[in-house]
């Protein structure tokens, strides 16, 4: 199946940067922006988009791109929280509850 290796990748990404930083919790956003997912997001990109993905991204197909690994990070920790590499945490901010990952 394709679709896995993103994913794998993403889970790959997201344990070693959460290995790196074992006593603290992040949220998916910070994780999002922690993470350099390029490696994984260009892939994709050039599979899309053939040949011109390489560096001339045009801004909507960025956008785009840049969800899909939204949605692929959302994935990834699912199915990380769900094998128990990532164990998470309510807690509740001013702007209502917060989910934060942290290395199991």
């Amino acid at each position: 199946n394709d679709e896995e290796g993103p994913i794998e990748t993403e889970k790959d990404l997201i344990t070693s940067f959460l290995s790196e930083r074992a006593d603290r919790a992040f949220t998916e956003r910070e994780i999002a922006r922690g993470v350099d997912f390029s490696p994984a997001f260009m892939d994709r990109t050039r599979n899309q988009l053939g040949a011109f993905a390489d560096g001339l991204i045009d801004f909507a197909g960025d956008v785009a791109a840049t969800t899909i690994v939204v949605n692929d990070i959302d994935e990834a920790l699912t199915e990380l929280v769900e094998e128990g590499i990532v164990t998470t945490k309510q807690i509740e901010t001013e702007n209502g509850t917060s989910i934060y990952y942290k290395l199991a």
